[in-house]
């Protein structure tokens, strides 16, 4: 049998064949499950990518920023004061290296308001340290968090050294409403020698209280020493990190349909133009290779 070899200068052609003036390309193609498609290179991708990042990390830099701040904050003093003659000495705060920024302690001395010779005062009756004369220390803090109050009340308690006292505090928030709980042992300190003093101040208005209240969202407690003692106080507001939150949401919804768009419009303008094969090409002048009849 003769096998017939058919070789390419034997294709006759009726026009002539225009030579190409540079090599002959091929795009660039996938297959995938739904046929042929262009290929978008690896470098672009990952400068589509880096692009979205660039635009979204001054916002989350923003979120980490703002959940610092937001939350519920307590502002207020305490006082934890001894007679100047008392034989352990005067009560002396410790405070964390953690809340030196928000704490701030000075002296506190006080003098009698009355002589021992005169007959007590209804205030000297209701507070007997008011006659007496008081050296210590007060310590005024700031915004602190529900977790640096608690730890208040162990400076508390060791600011009058081994005495046995023991002061809990606690703060928590449930909706709307903002619940402060405290618990001291003052047994081991004396009426007529020692003096504690606390004053907490909230982000909204008082509710209810144990204490005595100064002004709208504050309170203070003057236990009565070498008894138990306990701080109830309820505030009612809004939580400032839930009311914070929409205008946070708005903002980052915002941003990430910014980058988004520009992700889309950058892939958009990058998309390969090339024909996909089996498709003719798109008419652009004479054509080529035509036959002519």
């Amino acid at each position: 049998m003769r096998r017939t070899v058919r070789r390419w200068w034997h294709i006759w052609h009726d026009d002539r064949v225009h030579s190409s003036s540079g090599p002959v390309t091929t795009p660039r193609v996938t297959v995938g499950r739904s046929g042929f498609r262009p290929s978008v290179s690896r470098p672009s991708v990952a400068l589509l990518a880096l692009a979205a990042l660039m635009l979204c990390s001054p916002l989350l830099t923003g979120c980490l920023e703002r959940s610092t701040t937001v939350g519920d904050r307590f502002s207020g003093s305490i006082v934890a004061a001894s007679s100047p003659d008392n034989p352990a000495g005067t009560p002396q705060f410790d405070i964390p290296d953690s809340m030196t920024d928000q704490v701030s302690v000075s002296e506190f001395t006080q003098e009698p308001e009355q002589n021992t010779t005169t007959a007590p005062s209804a205030d000297g009756d209701k507070n007997p340290a008011a006659r007496l004369r008081l050296a210590g220390t007060t310590a005024s803090f700031a915004d602190l968090t529900m977790g640096q109050l608690a730890q208040l009340g162990d400076v508390i308690a060791d600011s009058f050294g081994d005495t046995g006292v023991s002061v809990d505090l606690s703060a928590t928030r449930r909706d709307d409403i903002v619940r402060f709980r405290g618990a001291a042992d003052l047994t081991g300190l004396l009426t007529n020698r020692d003096y504690l003093e606390v004053n907490i101040t909230f982000g909204g208005p008082i509710s209810a209280t144990n204490g005595e209240q100064i002004s709208d969202t504050s309170v203070s407690w003057s236990p009565t020493m070498g008894k138990g003692a306990d701080f109830t106080a309820d505030a009612e507001y809004a939580d400032p990190a839930t009311a914070a939150l929409p205008s946070w949401s708005v903002f980052f919804g915002a941003i990430c349909l910014l980058a988004v768009g520009a992700v889309i419009v950058l892939a958009y303008q990058s998309k390969s133009t090339a024909p996909r094969p089996g498709r003719p090409a798109p008419p652009s002048g004479k054509s080529i290779g035509s036959r002519t009849r």
